[in-house]
């Protein structure tokens, strides 16, 4: 894994894939809730986005894996579980470290499945609005992604 300094949607302006960090949740509209961070972001400039994720975390629940949104080159990273009792308060939650393993695991494989044929963005997992820090995430993520996973940081 590259690790850089810099906004990760100007690398998705060059026609690059990103990977968008999401809970498993949804509204009572169905829509997955996507109210803030790179998830607010990605929601913003692609508006079916919400309601897509929402029916596959809707029909997967607590096994929402890391899925492809081919339409805006976004890869759905989910690093927040599902709160079983009420869906659309899963963002409220805390980023799981074992969920972002899992995750992370799921990131791996799936680019060895499809070919993007190009490097992938992603943010730093479940540190900003998901309240973990670099020392727990970035062990994970040097362990199993590779030089084709640029890491953005925030200058």
């Amino acid at each position: 894994m590259i690790e850089k300094i810099g906004n990760i949607w100007d690398f998705h302006d060059e026609k690059r894939w990103i990977v968008i960090t999401t809970n498993i949740g949804w509204r009572k509209s169905g829509d997955a809730v996507m109210g803030a961070g790179i998830a607010l972001s990605a929601a913003e400039k692609f508006p079916e986005l919400p309601s897509w994720y929402g029916k596959r975390c809707k029909k997967y629940g607590v096994n929402t894996a890391v899925t492809v949104y081919k339409p805006g080159r976004l890869i759905l990273f989910p690093t927040k579980p599902l709160n079983l009792n009420q869906p659309w308060m899963s963002w409220k939650s805390d980023a799981d470290i074992d969920l972002i393993r899992r995750s992370t695991i799921q990131l791996a494989k799936l680019v060895e499945v499809i070919n993007i044929g190009t490097k992938i963005g992603l943010p730093l997992v479940g540190c900003e609005n998901g309240n973990l820090h670099a020392k727990q995430v970035l062990p994970i993520l040097r362990q199993y992604l590779d030089d084709r996973f640029i890491l953005f940081e925030r200058s």
